[in-house]
Order: structure tokens, then sequence, then C-alpha cells
């Protein structure tokens, strides 16, 4: 409890023992003028001192815990049933796009390091189409996760990365049609942006350690190591490597937020 409730609490139990503040000071043996700035508001008592005064109230130090608050507290029930149907919708578009870019990558390899496009136009184009909605939702299941828990950073870091992926997408998608300007330069800038954003994506996750344990430290930190690689543009190949396990460990851990949140809501249904 902090101040200025502390005070008046305190105020509270020693009105209801009948005790004057000198009366107090008396059993427990701290000057007056401290009882009388505990009382007004104006300090806040060391835990040895509020011991001191609680165990001449007859009170717990325990009873003026403040209870812990659910991370929900500022969100409605309404709100949180429709996280539960997205945030599952999320993790299974997480799967979809990691077995679906094994694909992507082995034709986008031919096609900007063999200069061969091994399936057709509509093909390719339906592909990238897919890949690109499949991470998009699986971003937004992290963008719903970041209001549910407050952590913004987490929004910055899905949005920065759902930017960069309509933004480069569109790049494959429409160079199909025109004459690819200086690829090299392309491959260059979405690298750095990837990295950036997976940079701060990770350290994002990172901060849902509490409630989920060591799932979202090691998948914030593939992430950011996977970022630092793109980053560093020439050592991006190295960072696909990291970011298979922190795309695994991503879809765990949003399908453990889905669960989280589904008992959250249904601890909060009326009982009938």
């Amino acid at each position: 409890m902090k101040q200025p409730e502390l005070g008046r609490k305190i105020l509270e139990l020693r009105k209801q023992k009948g005790l004057t503040q000198e009366e107090l000071v008396e059993q427990c043996n701290i000057n007056v003028r401290t009882i009388q700035r505990i009382e007004a508001g104006e300090v806040t008592p060391r835990s040895f001192t509020l011991k001191t005064i609680l165990n001449a109230l007859g009170e717990d130090l325990e009873d003026l815990q403040e209870p812990e608050t659910s991370p929900f507290e500022n969100f409605n029930l309404k709100e949180i049933g429709f996280s539960v149907f997205y945030i599952k919708l999320a993790w299974i578009c997480g799967i979809i796009y990691f077995l679906s870019g094994f694909v992507e990558f082995a034709v986008d390899y031919a096609r900007f390091f063999e200069d061969e496009l091994i399936i057709p136009k509509a093909a390719y184009i339906s592909m990238k189409f897919i890949v690109m909605l499949a991470y998009i939702y699986f971003l937004w299941g992290f963008v719903l996760s970041g209001k549910i828990f407050n952590n913004y950073l987490l929004k910055i870091g899905a949005f920065f990365l759902i930017g960069t992926t309509i933004l480069f997408y569109g790049y494959d998608m429409a160079s199909l049609y025109f004459e690819p300007f200086y690829t090299e330069y392309v491959m260059t800038t979405q690298s750095i942006f990837c990295g950036i954003g997976s940079i701060i994506f990770g350290l994002a996750i990172m901060r849902l350690k509490d409630p989920f344990g060591k799932i979202p430290e090691i998948a914030g930190g593939f992430e950011v190591v996977s970022g630092i690689l793109f980053a560093i543009v020439f050592m991006a190949w190295l960072g696909l490597t990291f970011l298979i396990p922190a795309m695994i460990l991503q879809i765990i851990l949003l399908y453990k937020i889905e669960e989280f949140v589904r008992k959250e809501k249904d601890s909060r249904l009326p009982e009938h």
C-alpha cells in the first residue's frame, strides 16, 4: 500500500484501537513527529518502522499488501474474448508461414541468384500473397499481445515488421512486370530494415518473461541475434538460421498466450 492510502489506513486503525498518537508512540517507541508525518501521507515508512507500528496496532503487514493485479485489469471481457480467437488464428498463421517459407526461399533463391523463375508468374504472386498474409496475421497476434500486456515496444516492433513485409513483398510481386532496378540495393535495404525490426521485436518479446518464463527470453534472444546479423547484411544468411528457432518458439509463445487469455476470460465469466 502506498501513500497517502497507507497513512489513512494507519490513522483508521489507531482510532479503532482508541489510541492517541502519543499513546501509540509509547507502545512502538517511535517519534511522535514521525507518526504524524506518516498519517498525513508526507513520508513512506521503512518496512521495520511500518512493522513496528502495525504490531502495536495488532495488525499484520501482509494484510496491507496490495493484491497482485492481473495483466488484463485494464481490458474488458469482450475485448479479451475477441483476443482469444484472433491470437489462436495468429499462431495457426505462424505455422503456415513457417512451412511455406521454405518453398518461398527456394523459389526466390532461383529467381534472384540464378535468374530463373521456376514457377509461373501467377503461381509466384499467389505464393507471395499467401505467405505475406500469413506472416502479417502472425505478427498481428503480437500486436494484440502487446495491447493486452501493455507492451508498447512489442506493438512498435510488430508494426515495423508488418510495414517492411508489405513494402518488400509488394516489390517482389510488382518487379515481375518491370525490369528490377538495382536488385542488390533493394535486397541490402530489405536486410537492414528486417534487421532493425527484428532487434526491436526481439527485445519486446523478452519482456513477456512474466508470466511465460524462459520461452520469451530465448525466442527474443534468437530474434535479436538474427536481427543483428540481418543488419550487417553480408551475415544475413546466418541470420536466417537463427530465425528458424526464433519462429518456432514464437509460435509456441502465441499458443501459450492464447491459453493464458482463455483462462483469464473463463475466470471472468459469471457463474450460473
